[in-house]
């Protein structure tokens, strides 16, 4: 009984065996003759594998092809999770941790991952890497990628902008030309074996990448230089919240210099604060005060209403229009138009802004392009503030003539300047001159100029608001940018911020816009001082001198030939 139960049993195991065995042949027989093409391609998928080829991305050049931004070749550290033996993943923990400055258990956890391949550390200094190799770890390695490199640190910061750990443009030119200077990568098919690693190339055509752009700009990097030190200068004096700097040559509309404070190191941008990064020249407003004066002076010249040496009776600095009551500085009594611009009389500019009109002071205000974006090439730029012509009070007319009811951009502003320099065209602003390729053969040229209209006729711009603005340097409130090389011409700026719907009696932005030579001007230069402290906040006495200091250095590097029309008490 015993014997025949014992064969039942051993034929029943028997049967089982041979179900599971029959059951896998069945699978292997469909695996083969059914998912035979699916399986093929996962194993395909796992030992070939397309490797990406970087393209190149193109540097940043000033107008004379000096580097502002280039990549350079850095290692980064890997590891292959899946070939570290599992009871040597903490030992190699440990040393990349204190090779690499690395939390180790954010390292260990890494390790522990079920990968074949994991980013340990991007983009790892000289130091790092020496130490690495001598290292030995386990499973870890170095692998070449290109990183962004500003050789003048600083330099340009708000300019140039910066990129991310995989060199995509964030901030400035790097975001705004991002495609052009990244280009396309390509890449090529490897066969690997079951650990990943490299057997050999497949003979299988390669895609080529094509390489980024260079960025051929109209910056100089010396007139940077010149305006960064001068107006770093003039922030160490007067201890400004923010300030800018601008140089433009006239004709043309090119930025050879534009420099926003605070700044920041475009090679750590991580280091600073966002408000370091901001580039005011083209994101932040603010009422010119009278730096804008000049403008509607051009429009009362241009329409004929009133000439350079007309009278007006200016109430002993206290003009009442309706309900409002307008001051000036100083109680002048009367004043030709020149001396309205040159004394910078409220109540004087307020007479001419009654004598436009509305209508044509509107005309005046977009005619230079206020309230409207210049165009220039940088990201991030506003339109300032004009109201519609519906908008206006009966205060907007005595307002705007003095620079307040009007919010504009540095940009903006010394765009208009240059109008007023140029002979009466207005110029669109620009930055960048060309794109070319890796051997320096042009893609794109963006040098010729844009003239987007004539404001005044050259008559105007040059016989009569010339002379005028030459008086604001050498007898008014610009005296202290006068040159004993140069003739400047050029206005002040005091405006008194608003806070809440209050003008403040203790914060101001101070600023001066000033040209040379006058009567043939190569360069336009801009200084604007947000909240200047240490007990000065006039344009004349914060800002006009950096502007001297900085045309009086450019115009010497331009070799322009000095002019000496008059002497300079300085």
């Amino acid at each position: 009984m015993f014997g025949k139960w014992h064969r039942f049993r051993a034929g029943l195991a028997l049967l089982g065996v041979l179900a599971v065995f029959g059951a896998l042949l069945g699978r292997l027989a469909w695996i083969q003759l059914r998912e035979h093409s699916r399986y093929a391609d996962l194993a395909r998928a796992r030992h070939l594998q397309k490797v990406e080829i970087p393209a190149k991305r193109g540097m940043i050049l000033d107008r004379n092809g000096r580097k502002l931004a280039t990549s350079v070749q850095v290692n980064s550290v890997f590891a292959c999770p899946n070939d570290i033996a599992d009871g040597n993943k903490e030992s190699v923990a440990r040393g990349l941790s204190g090779t690499l400055k690395l939390p180790y258990t954010k390292v260990l956890a890494l390790l522990q991952k079920d990968k074949d391949f994991i980013w340990i550390k991007r983009k790892v200094s000289a130091a790092e890497e020496s130490a690495l190799t001598r290292a030995k770890l386990e499973g870890v390695g170095l692998r070449a990628e290109s990183q962004r490199f500003y050789p003048n640190d600083k330099l340009a910061c708000h300019v140039l902008g910066f990129g991310d750990i995989d060199n995509k443009g964030l901030e400035g030119l790097e975001a705004a030309f991002n495609p052009e200077l990244a280009g396309q990568s390509g890449y090529t098919v490897v066969e690997r074996d079951g650990r990943q690693r490299q057997i050999s190339k497949i003979d299988r055509p390669v895609v080529e990448p094509q390489h980024g752009n260079n960025l051929v700009l109209c910056l100089d990097i010396v007139v940077q230089t010149i305006a960064e030190e001068e107006l770093d200068a003039a922030c160490n004096k007067w201890n400004p919240t923010s300030a800018c700097a601008i140089v433009m040559l006239p004709s043309t509309g090119d930025v050879l210099a534009l420099v926003s404070r605070p700044a920041f190191d475009p090679n750590a941008p991580g280091q600073y604060p966002a408000a370091s990064r901001r580039n005011i020249c083209v994101t932040d407003s603010y009422e010119p005060g009278s730096t804008f004066k000049p403008f509607v002076v051009s429009a009362v010249l241009q329409r004929g209403l009133a000439k350079e040496d007309d009278i007006f009776f200016c109430h002993n600095g206290l003009f009442v229009v309706g309900s409002r009551r307008l001051h000036d500085h100083h109680p002048y009594g009367n004043l030709t138009v020149t001396d309205i611009l040159a004394k910078s009389s409220n109540v004087g500019m307020a007479k001419l802004g009654l004598l436009l009109g509305p209508d044509n002071l509107y005309r005046c205000v977009t005619a230079y392009g206020f309230g409207k974006k210049t165009g220039v090439e940088l990201p991030g730029e506003v339109p300032g503030m004009v109201r519609p012509r519906k908008a206006w009070s009966q205060f907007t007319m005595t307002s705007v003539p003095m620079g307040s009811e009007i919010a504009v951009t540095p940009v903006q502003l010394i765009t208009g300047f240059c109008a007023l320099a140029n002979g009466g065209a207005l110029m669109q602003p620009k930055i960048v001159q060309s794109l070319t390729d890796m051997s320096g053969v042009a893609v794109k040229d963006c040098s010729v100029p844009k003239r987007v209209r004539q404001v005044i006729s050259p008559t105007v711009a040059r016989q009569q608001l010339n002379p005028m603005m030459i008086k604001v340097v050498n007898e008014g409130t610009g005296k202290a940018s006068r040159l004993a090389e140069y003739q400047v011409a050029g206005k002040t700026g005091t405006a008194q911020k608003l806070e809440g719907n209050v003008y403040s009696h203790s914060k101001f932005v101070s600023s001066f816009v000033g040209y040379a030579p006058a009567n043939a001007p190569q360069v336009v230069v801009l200084v604007m001082m947000n909240e200047p402290k240490n007990g000065a906040y006039y344009g004349g006495t914060v800002a006009a001198p950096a502007v001297g200091q900085i045309i009086r250095r450019t115009l010497n590097y331009m070799n322009v030939e000095p002019c000496y029309v008059q002497s300079a008490r300085l």
